[in-house]
């Protein structure tokens, strides 16, 4: 092999490496649409998408908060999957009152398949059926690109 074809075979073996690395730590479609989610509406402070992974149990499978991740499911993820209604938390920050929403996620056909906790920034003035109805239309975006289940834990194009 001449020298040409050794330098070529080293880039393509560099490469491959390289594809499968970034393959390893690539985000799933769930993170992505998290990602999605907090480019679009600028009044979201944070968002966590929680749900089951095939043989698991209950957890949070994207956020905006890395140290999120692999968190087990709590009562606002269980309130919000049981009734199929958003789950409101009122809390005050900085004198302001934050909204604390945690929505049923849905696939295409309208089954249940996990949550989306939304965390709005401080607005002044902002009611709560406000924050109730930017977070129905944020999780619609979801919801329309979730044809199923399985999607959120495939790979992020």
């Amino acid at each position: 092999m001449n020298s040409k074809a050794k330098t070529a075979l080293a880039l393509l073996i560099l490469i491959g490496g390289i594809t499968v690395a970034a393959r390893a730590e690539g985000k799933n479609f769930a993170q992505q649409l998290v990602g999605e989610a907090m480019a679009k509406h600028p009044q979201v402070a944070g968002v966590e998408l929680s749900s089951t992974p095939p043989g698991k149990t209950c957890v949070t499978i994207a956020s905006t908060e890395a140290k999120d991740l692999g968190e087990k499911c709590d009562n606002d993820e269980f309130t919000a999957m049981k009734t199929d209604k958003p789950f409101v938390e009122k809390e005050k920050e900085g004198g302001k009152v934050v909204y604390d929403i945690t929505m049923p996620l849905h696939d295409a056909s309208g089954k249940l398949i996990g949550t989306v906790g939304l965390d709005f920034k401080p607005e002044p003035g902002q009611q709560q059926s406000q924050a109730v109805q930017l977070a129905e239309q944020l999780v619609r975006e979801m919801e329309m690109q979730l044809p199923m289940k399985g999607r959120l834990f495939d790979t992020a194009q």
